[in-house]
């Protein structure tokens, strides 16, 4: 028997190529998922149309978010915190300075909460990992056998490949078709000066079929989706436990585990039952988010005040004001994820690829500025509808290279107990490659037809943006706190790290999918030392 920990993507990829070569997986979780008074709204909602939707209803699954730094939530799932480990605190994490990243103990783990963006990495950008584009290929195509995609062929096809053969595309608003069409009239002087650009790819079931409905547009993407139509791994989790194949265990909080000859004992604590509970496998694949996987690795190898970093593909944050207006914003049916994708590659601006996904409008950008100097503005009917109607919002990523990092560091408090203490590093260079980025879309901003406001970037803190990793990198010839193409440690041979604690880089394009591939790699291969 095989144990995975987690259910988060990373976990799900494992699972299901183990499953694939017809081995018996048990999965350890905590497993928390969505309370029931919200549950009951959205199978309410997912049996309607949107024109049906009770304003309470759409206004309970909208939510509001905290302000407090201290437990800010990037994004609600349905209105609810339930994705993010801060009210219970089961894994004691304790942060120096918050970052606004909140590991994830539900079932689904942060793929609940994530934007669905869906793109693979380059060799450039991953050339000092001891594995290569080509190692991963296969398990990105496995991956994007049963993720949905919204992907179509465009100029992003020749940097990056989709990888997929779905056929599921999903319309941008009106804001992203107009600004698509002058991207695509300047595209050569873009791609003189390194821009690339191409229509986002998301895993959302976009297109209907006999067994379900596809995007009604009906704007609350970003505060989750009434059909469940956006990817969340615990979609697949429920395909595998029906199927009889997989064995879900809720409520299991992984403390440590032990090698002991060709056996791996897994021990924690039953949350239900308030008792220790010890499982045994032959292969262990952890899984259980970056933040939480260090603690139960150090643990395990009772590694105390030894840091390790987790380094990060920082996240910025660009305004930017087209020069068309598109009326009728407020009103439009539309799905508000990421409308496209902008690559830059010019080494002027960076020594790697930068990652830029655009926003338009939707009601959770407008709940933002009115936390803003521009709530005053906008109450104004002429300036709204102006200024709504050009606004866009750049989110980039930058590579790791040039980013801050995380450090931590398991310590024992007074009580014996232990707990993952975490500390920001903040790194100059990633002002300075946030600041050309600004710079470089400013020149090109006549191509774009579109300006970015560059004194309103926002570089957040390392780890806000979710794209973090690399705790326990993988290397050719691993170091004590170092890991083998198989994430596996010196002295735990059958234990296999496999999220993206293993990376030995974080690239800037998005996170999710690379995660899946190796996750699905390292368990294809792992699974074939054994007999079925």
């Amino acid at each position: 028997m095989y144990i995975v920990i987690g259910s988060g993507p990373a976990a799900i990829a494992a699972t299901q190529a183990l499953v694939q070569q017809g081995h018996q997986v048990t999965i350890l979780d905590v497993g928390v998922s969505l309370e029931a008074g919200r549950q009951e709204i959205i199978d309410r909602m997912s049996t309607q149309e949107p024109e049906s939707w009770a304003n309470d209803d759409v206004d309970a699954i909208v939510g509001q978010r905290l302000v407090s730094s201290e437990t800010n939530h990037s994004k609600l799932s349905y209105g609810s915190a339930y994705s993010f480990d801060t009210g219970s605190a089961v894994v004691d994490i304790r942060w120096k300075e918050h970052a606004g990243f909140n590991h994830s103990v539900a079932k689904g783990g942060l793929s609940n909460v994530w934007g669905s963006s869906l793109l693979c990495y380059r060799q450039e950008d991953i050339a000092d990992w001891p594995v290569s584009i080509e190692d991963l290929q296969p398990h990105y195509r496995a991956v994007m056998d049963f993720v949905p995609a919204t992907a179509i062929t465009d100029d992003l096809e020749e940097i990056l490949p989709t990888y997929s053969t779905q056929n599921n595309p999903l319309e941008p608003s009106r804001q992203g078709q107009a600004l698509l069409k002058d991207l695509e009239a300047n595209k050569s002087r873009l791609r003189q000066s390194g821009i690339i650009a191409g229509r986002s790819r998301l895993a959302i079931r976009a297109t209907g079929d006999a067994t379900q409905r596809g995007c009604a547009y009906c704007t609350l993407c970003l505060s989750g989706c009434p059909y469940g139509l956006i990817y969340s791994s615990a979609q697949t989790l429920d395909e595998l436990i029906q199927s009889g194949r997989v064995r879900y265990l809720a409520d299991h909080l992984v403390e440590k585990f032990e090698q002991v000859g060709d056996e791996v004992i897994v021990t924690g604590r039953d949350l239900a039952k308030n008792v220790v509970f010890t499982q045994r496998a032959s292969r262990v694949f952890v899984a259980a988010g970056v933040l939480p996987t260090a603690k139960i690795v150090l643990n395990s190898l009772q590694a105390f005040d030894t840091p390790v970093t987790l380094l990060d593909s920082q996240y910025f944050i660009y305004p930017m004001l087209r020069f068309g207006l598109t009326e009728g914003v407020e009103t439009e049916r539309m799905h508000t994820s990421a409308q496209l994708f902008l690559e830059i590659d010019d080494k002027s601006v960076s020594e790697h690829m930068v990652h830029l996904q655009i926003y338009g409008y939707s009601s959770f950008l407008h709940h933002e500025l009115d936390r803003t100097f521009l709530a005053w503005p906008l109450r104004v009917a002429a300036f709204r509808r102006h200024f709504l109607g050009r606004l866009l919002i750049v989110q980039g990523f930058i590579h790791s290279k040039e980013s801050g990092s995380l450090k931590l560091t398991l310590q024992q408090a007074a009580d014996g107990q232990a707990f993952l203490n975490v500390r920001i590093q903040q790194a100059r260079k990633g002002l300075a490659t946030t600041l050309k980025v600004g710079w470089k879309l400013l020149k090109q901003a006549l191509n774009l037809r579109a300006v970015p406001l560059i004194p309103g970037l926002q570089l957040l803190k390392p780890g806000s943006g979710y794209h973090s990793g690399g705790t326990f990198p993988m290397r050719e010839q691993p170091g004590a706190l170092e890991t083998d193409t198989l994430g596996r440690l010196p002295t735990m041979t059958r234990v296999h790290l496999v999220d993206a604690s293993v990376l030995p880089s974080i690239p800037a394009t998005s996170i999710t999918l690379s995660i899946m591939a190796n996750s699905h790699r390292i368990a294809t291969l792992a699974g074939r030392l054994d007999p079925s």
